[in-house]
């Protein structure tokens, strides 16, 4: 009895340890939670983004001294805030299905899924931060 017990202890360590941590699963998330720790982190600057965007559409309209070159470039930095903004709304809308895709894909095609979308956040996470930072420097700029 004893010698059975044991034998079938093994055998769950086995099973366990055989789909526990080396397969398309863990590789799935494993992008998974560096694709969420990316949007986790830009989703906190969308306030700024927002707040940047009315400073710099006040900043346009105000001041009528500045030149033709310089209020495109300023329009083009106002332009890419909300950009950013729509970006990253557009990328939250479109994993929203991740849950029902986790159900309905072979691992494969799931682990693709995710790393296209790992990507994606990538990009809008450094469009957002160049932005910001252009929008801050045309700011600071502009109080000198």
């Amino acid at each position: 009895m004893k010698i059975r017990l044991m034998i079938a202890s093994m055998l769950l360590m086995a099973l366990a340890f055989a789909c526990g941590g080396t397969g398309a699963a863990s590789t799935g998330e494993k992008i998974e939670k560096e694709m969420m720790a990316e949007h986790d982190r830009i989703m906190p600057k969308m306030g700024e983004l927002n707040e940047l965007y009315k400073e710099m559409r006040q900043y346009l309209f105000q001041d009528t001294t500045m030149t033709m070159e310089t209020r495109e470039n300023l329009s083009m930095v106002t332009v890419n805030l909300k950009e950013a903004e729509e970006s990253m709304m557009n990328w939250m809308n479109g994993i929203s299905d991740l849950e029902l895709n986790k159900v309905s894909m072979k691992p494969e095609e799931l682990e693709k899924y995710l790393t296209t979308q790992k990507d994606e956040i990538i990009r809008i996470g450094q469009f957002t931060d160049e932005t910001i930072d252009k929008a801050k420097k045309a700011l600071a700029n502009r109080k000198q």
